[in-house]
């Protein structure tokens, strides 16, 4: 099953008919997230990755929202997690023990021997965190299975662009010292793959899935018996912000991996994988009213109540409605900026005339807005649109006045430090 641009785009103008009448002037902003969308795509990973020792799961840091999360779970996925607050998210939304991957970049002596306790699979970050947890190891009676070292591939595709990575310990500076960690620990059982930039194209991403692979099965003939047994691959998997087509798909990714590195699909290990941004940029949008129209300088600018919330480097999309949900005519196009209450958040956008009381909608942003770091604050809904059949469901409340500034800190004048 493939889900097409144009099926995306019937689906949202549908959405946006539907939840237009819930912008008020007390709530002029509010987020999107299609299930529909989500669905027909979770179709498509399982038609490429149908094999039952593949394990898919989703990433908290992506989406935070647990009423999509509990989504994915019933789905069969698993969750992964890289901080406290996420694995209690998480948790919250029903994933147990032994459907949570969690790796932290960081973690503390309390927090590493709860994770070893409750029997999670963990990622380990450094060597010097695989220092504490030799420690509490050696004071547990029972090693968790599914434990090991997250490493940054470092690929010849790495080469041409610097890495902006913290997370990981470098396979090329220190391949021997891997090798020589889990041939002395032989409870450290798989490997998470951390792409040190974020692959531009499959064939990018293959190439570090390959020199992971390829650790494998050197630690194989140094241990002379295989000593990993599952794969965690996080991201590789492109997202198209250009456009409304899903592209790279997903048949796409298994065709390189297939062709690249064949023997991954053979059953010898279990594959982990996560594509939490594939599988919900596009299903995800912001709606938000035109409170102003205005120009500086001949440039048109149009005025919203979104923060700059988007944390990408792509630029974002925008579609224009009226106030009545209808999409406005494209016949004539003008450049506007858009901005909100704390800078811009899109440059020489191309748009229909823009008037006041009018609808844009911010496109894409499934896998950035609605994480537990954004700052969006507005209410989300859940909604199945089709053309045929429409449903909405709050997923979240959105923070008022009050909670923000509770949120602020504590005021108190008399115990002031002066």
């Amino acid at each position: 099953m493939t889900i097409s641009g144009t099926q995306i785009a019937t689906q949202r103008s549908t959405s946006v008919e539907e939840l237009v009448p819930l912008l008020t002037d007390a709530r002029p902003v509010l987020g999107v997230m299609n299930f529909n969308i989500i669905d027909q795509l979770i179709e498509q990973l399982r038609e490429a990755y149908p094999a039952e020792w593949i394990m898919h799961a989703v990433a908290v840091n992506s989406m935070g929202l647990p009423g999509v999360l509990e989504h994915f779970r019933a789905r069969g996925f698993g969750a992964v997690t890289a901080s406290a607050s996420e694995l209690d998210i998480a948790k919250h939304s029903g994933f147990m023990a032994h459907e949570l991957v969690h790796g932290a970049a960081v973690n503390t002596w309390s927090i590493l021997r709860q994770l070893m306790e409750t029997g999670l699979s963990l990622s380990v970050d450094n060597f010097a965190e695989l220092n504490r947890i030799d420690e509490l190891v050696e004071q547990t009676e029972h090693v968790q299975p599914y434990l090991g070292l997250c490493v940054t591939s470092q690929a010849p595709i790495d080469d041409e662009n610097p890495a902006h990575t913290h997370r990981g310990i470098g396979l090329r500076d220190h391949h021997q010292d891997i090798l020589q960690a889990y041939l002395d620990r032989p409870w450290l059982d798989q490997v998470h793959l951390n792409f040190a930039t974020p692959p531009a194209t499959l064939q990018d991403a293959a190439e570090h899935v390959v020199a992971i692979y390829q650790l494998a099965e050197d630690l194989e003939h140094a241990a002379g018996s295989q000593r990993i047994q599952r794969i965690q691959m996080t991201g590789g998997l492109p997202v198209n912000f250009a456009s409304d087509d899903v592209a790279p798909s997903i048949s796409n990714h298994r065709f390189a991996l297939q062709t690249t590195v064949p023997e991954l699909f053979d059953g010898k290990y279990t594959i982990v994988t996560e594509f939490t941004d594939a599988l919900t940029a596009k299903a995800g949008m912001i709606l938000a009213r035109v409170e102003y129209v205005k120009d500086i300088e001949n440039k048109l600018i149009a005025v919203i109540h979104v923060e700059t919330p988007l944390p990408r480097d792509q630029g974002l999309r925008f579609e224009a409605y009226d106030d009545a949900g209808e999409r406005k005519d494209t016949s004539e196009l003008f450049y506007y900026d858009v901005a909100g209450p704390t800078g811009m958040i899109g440059h020489r956008i191309q748009l229909p005339e823009i008037e006041e009381g009018d609808i844009l909608a911010i496109l894409d942003v499934g896998a950035t807005a609605f994480g537990p770091a954004s700052t969006f604050s507005a209410p989300v809904y859940g909604i199945r649109a089709d053309g045929l059949l429409t449903e909405t469901s709050v997923l979240r409340h959105g923070h008022t006045v009050d909670d923000i500034v509770h949120a602020a800190g504590v005021y108190q004048p008399a115990k002031l430090l002066h």
